[in-house]
């Protein structure tokens, strides 16, 4: 089964010794594939026609011999002018490098009845280049089909996997019966899961990510043709939530893997401090002054600089919880007048909001 990672996402991409230390991590942990696709590498989809540079080609010769058991892609997304000549042209010497397939990424285009033209570029690819062909489609959400996917499936050569993100683009859970759905609507074909988590652009982008794998029943495992999760542009913080879904696609534990995996980091409660109240890893809705406390203490290390500001915030936000809890100890409000304090810590929330 395909298990790995997708950089797929809208942000500042990884820099290439974030990547291998991902297809490290990937084969460490049981994956098998690394896809490159981030939306702002320039080649790969504001400037897709021109040529690959040698250092691309140099660093994806590198990513393809970095892990046996892992095998990279790469991703392309055409322009609406593409002729099927350029976009072999242009994937060819990626193929010529080692790179053991190559992803069209058809998401977030304008076009909307294009299909035709998808499919005779990937059915050319597929001819050509004589290795694995991927595509996602314009329709890559939902379980219903559609003008666009009947005329994409009908004719597509059977080899080329078509990716899916579930019922929504980004989903709190995803079940068998909705994989099956899909399957149904692509012709029968089993769909390559997108899984936009723990991905943190556009909408999101003021969240941290760094809980497990979750909401995926394990039944979805045996009505899809793979998985791949798109990270957030912060490759270490992805980390925990990658572990913990190929611990899912090995029929493990993701939880378990999960707190083993930020338990060695020394950031599971810098990771609770990020969850939401259906998380697995929310700490409650009443933590203890304990726990407050070693929140302000965290320093959790090695995660990016990026992950700074919500680092200060939870430290932050602890303080002010245990000061408001002082402030309002019974004993307190007997000796004292706390009018000022009261005023103080209503500003420092405001700030700290």
């Amino acid at each position: 089964m395909i298990a790995g990672i997708i950089e797929g996402f809208y942000g500042p991409p990884w820099t290439h010794q974030e990547r291998l230390r991902n297809i490290d991590l990937l084969a460490e942990y049981g994956g098998n594939t690394y896809v490159w696709a981030a939306k702002l590498e320039p080649r790969h989809r504001q400037l897709w026609a021109e040529p690959f540079t040698e250092l691309e080609l140099a660093e994806f010769a590198e990513l393809s011999i970095r892990q046996k058991t892992v095998q990279v892609l790469i991703g392309l997304t055409p322009g609406a002018d593409a002729t099927t000549e350029q976009v072999i042209d242009k994937l060819q010497p990626a193929i010529n490098h080692g790179c053991h397939g190559v992803v069209l990424s058809f998401d977030d285009l304008p076009a909307l009845d294009a299909a035709t033209k998808h499919q005779e570029i990937a059915n050319a690819l597929i001819e050509n280049l004589k290795t694995h062909v991927w595509l996602v489609p314009t329709h890559y959400a939902g379980v219903t089909s559609s003008p666009y996917l009947e005329q994409l499936i009908e004719g597509l050569h059977q080899d080329v996997l078509v990716m899916w993100t579930g019922v929504h683009v980004v989903n709190d859970s995803i079940d068998a019966h909705e994989a099956r759905q899909r399957t149904q609507a692509c012709c029968g074909r089993k769909p390559l899961l997108w899984d936009n988590t723990p991905v943190n652009d556009a909408m999101m982008s003021e969240a941290l990510h760094l809980g497990p794998y979750a909401g995926r029943e394990a039944a979805l495992r045996s009505e899809i043709s793979g998985l791949l999760i798109n990270p957030m542009e912060f490759a270490t913080a992805s980390q925990p939530t990658l572990v913990s879904a190929l611990a899912w696609v090995n029929d493990g534990e993701p939880y378990s893997a999960w707190l083993n995996f930020v338990d060695q980091h020394g950031w599971t409660e810098f990771a609770r401090c990020t969850a939401f109240p259906d998380d697995p890893h929310w700490p409650g809705a009443r933590p203890t002054d304990d726990w407050w406390q070693a929140v302000v203490d965290i320093h959790p290390l090695g995660l990016e600089a990026g992950c700074e500001p919500w680092i200060d915030a939870a430290k932050q936000g602890a303080q002010l919880v245990l000061d408001a809890r002082r402030l309002l100890d019974p004993a307190l409000l007997r000796s004292q007048n706390t009018v000022l304090k009261k005023i103080t810590l209503a500003m420092r929330w405001r700030s700290w909001q």
